[in-house]
């Protein structure tokens, strides 16, 4: 079937059909990216099924599949510009990483997400939260902008918003299937690293998406533009820095003991263990 005669609910299901294969390509090799890619797919199949069936109504589904379809082109653009790395690096990702060492095709936020997963004692909750940042922080807004030079000129911030709400609100359930998967023990000791994982919240997502909305504006004001391309653009690193190497120095330095007492606990699920 061509996409010309998709439903926009069957377009969205064929991403999440990606985003399953590359959950199971990352789970087979151990690779931490992994975990985030299971998010992913569990926020679009959700996002799948509320297309499907009419809940909540979308004003514009077809707008909606595409913003679906062309952010996942950007997310699927990084990782293999990533493999393609891997692939010819002695060592491929077992060693650690600095963002300096991949290419410039891979987008810097994502540099700064591989190197900071890749150092010792990194923690699947970290993975998660760094890759949904540059993914929503970065990917989001540089594909609202590439998808405002092609429509009508009508704004769907409204079709936005109900997008927010399907995914604010399957968060909960997909953060604690992703702990079963993928932690060890008591997931809840992974917050202690990231101490604020509000991101991957309803609230959160919703005030993530909402600024990355905001930042597409600033994009596409020419006055703005240059500013808001380097503030997307290291809002990771800054995220990273935040939660690796806080300021306070007494909780900087409580988090370098804990990460040296308290193991990674990452788990890898059988491989005959379904994606749900």
């Amino acid at each position: 079937m061509t996409d010309a005669f998709m439903l926009p609910a069957e377009k969205v299901t064929r991403v999440a059909g990606l985003l399953a294969d590359r959950v199971r390509q990352y789970d087979a090799a151990q690779d931490r990216r992994a975990a985030f890619a299971y998010t992913y797919y569990r926020l679009t199949a959700t996002l799948a099924t509320g297309l499907e069936a009419g809940e909540p109504a979308f004003h514009d589904p077809s707008w909606v599949a595409e913003l679906c379809e062309t952010l996942a082109s950007a997310y699927f653009s990084a990782m293999d510009s990533i493999d393609a790395w891997l692939a010819q690096r002695p060592g491929g990702s077992a060693d650690e990483i600095r963002p300096s060492d991949l290419p410039d095709s891979v987008p810097r936020p994502w540099r700064d997400v591989i190197a900071a997963s890749s150092a010792r004692r990194s923690y699947t909750l970290e993975d998660v939260l760094f890759s949904m940042m540059a993914h929503i922080s970065y990917d989001l807004p540089e594909t609202l902008r590439r998808m405002a030079a092609s429509t009508d000129g009508r704004s769907h911030i409204a079709d936005f918003h109900r997008m927010n709400d399907v995914l604010g609100s399957c968060i909960d359930v997909v953060q604690d299937d992703l702990a079963a998967r993928y932690i060890h023990g008591i997931g809840s000791l992974d917050r202690l690293f990231t101490r604020s994982d509000e991101l991957l919240t309803n609230y959160g997502i919703r005030v993530a998406r909402g600024l990355a909305w905001f930042n597409c504006d600033r994009l596409l004001d020419p006055d703005s533009t240059e500013e808001a391309s380097k503030s997307i653009g290291r809002s990771t690193a800054a995220l990273i820095a935040e939660i690796r190497r806080p300021g306070d120095w007494k909780l900087r330095a409580g988090l370098w003991i804990l990460r040296r007492l308290i193991p990674e606990r990452r788990h890898w699920p059988a491989p005959t263990k379904p994606l749900v």
